[in-house]
Order: C-alpha cells, then sequence, then structure tokens
C-alpha cells in the first residue's frame, strides 16, 4: 500500500468507527432496543455463582446466551481503543478488495463493497439473530448499520483514496 491508500485506511477507520457509534446509539434498533433488567444485582449475582467469566447457556425458564465477564472488563477507554483497531482492519480490508479491483467502475467497486457487507450480514447478524436470539430489531438495525457504514467507507476510499 502507499502513502494515500494508507491515510485511506485510517480516513475509512474513522468514518466507519463514527458511524458505527453514532448508529448504534442514536438509532432506535441499536442501543436503546435492548432492555436492562430491573433486579440486575439480582440476576449478576446469580450468574456469578456460576462463573466469572466466559459464556453461559441458561435453558428454563427462558432461553439465553450470556456473555460473562468481571466487573473490570467493562472499561470505556478499552472498548473505545479495540472498537477502533477493529474499524481500522475492516478499512484495510476494504481498501484491499478496492485496490485489487482497479478496473472496475467506483460504481462497480462500492458494488463489491455491499455485497461484502452482504456476506458478514448473513454470517453475523443473522447467525446471532438464529442462534443467540438476539432481538429481530436490534439484528436487522444492525445489518443496515453495517451495510450503511460500508457502503459510506468504500464510497469514500473508492472516490479520493485508490
Amino acid at each position: 500500500m502507499n502513502r494515500k491508500q494508507i491515510l485511506g485506511v485510517v480516513v475509512g477507520g474513522i468514518l466507519l468507527f463514527l458511524w458505527s457509534g453514532l448508529a448504534q446509539s442514536l438509532l432506535p434498533w441499536g442501543v436503546p432496543s435492548v432492555q436492562e433488567a430491573t433486579n440486575a444485582a439480582e440476576i449478576g449475582a446469580a450468574i456469578a455463582a456460576t462463573t466469572e467469566d466466559g459464556m453461559l447457556y441458561i435453558e428454563a425458564p427462558v432461553a439465553a446466551y450470556v456473555a460473562v465477564k468481571p466487573a473490570s472488563y467493562y472499561n470505556l477507554t478499552r472498548y473505545f481503543t479495540i472498537e477502533f483497531i477493529t474499524q481500522l482492519l475492516v478499512a484495510a480490508v476494504l481498501m484491499a478488495i478496492l485496490v485489487l479491483t482497479r478496473g472496475l467502475s467506483v460504481g462497480q467497486r462500492v458494488g463489491l463493497v455491499a455485497l461484502v457487507a452482504l456476506a458478514g450480514i448473513a454470517s453475523i447478524d443473522l447467525q446471532y439473530w438464529n442462534w443467540w436470539g438476539f432481538s429481530t430489531i436490534y439484528s436487522v438495525g444492525f445489518a443496515v448499520n453495517r451495510l450503511i457504514g460500508y457502503l459510506i467507507a468504500g464510497g469514500v476510499l473508492a472516490r479520493f483514496f485508490v
């Protein structure tokens, strides 16, 4: 990759990071669609009695998959740092796809980015909806967010950095 493309990865990562954060926070299908337990301390204590790290499956009286970590795991700085690195990696993959398809028009390359997003949606969001029981509104909303984010970043990268 040349300097322009590396700059594109950074710009793409920033765009994806900002879009993802805004979409998940402001749109009704992101974080606002997730219910908070009214008796969180009681539920947390029951889960901690089983495990404080890992995954937990509950089958009765409701079915639930629960990601369990110690309370110290939840650190906003760590979250944002890892999220930004993740979005930089996504932008790098998108940049590589766009560089490899330079012979195509910008529209065709952005179309390819849309297909990559749809592959991610089918292999991540729909599987989480099916297997983990993520709510339909959350899953569809996150899929829309993913597709729009990829299209924004892919369009900017294809137009200005490849």
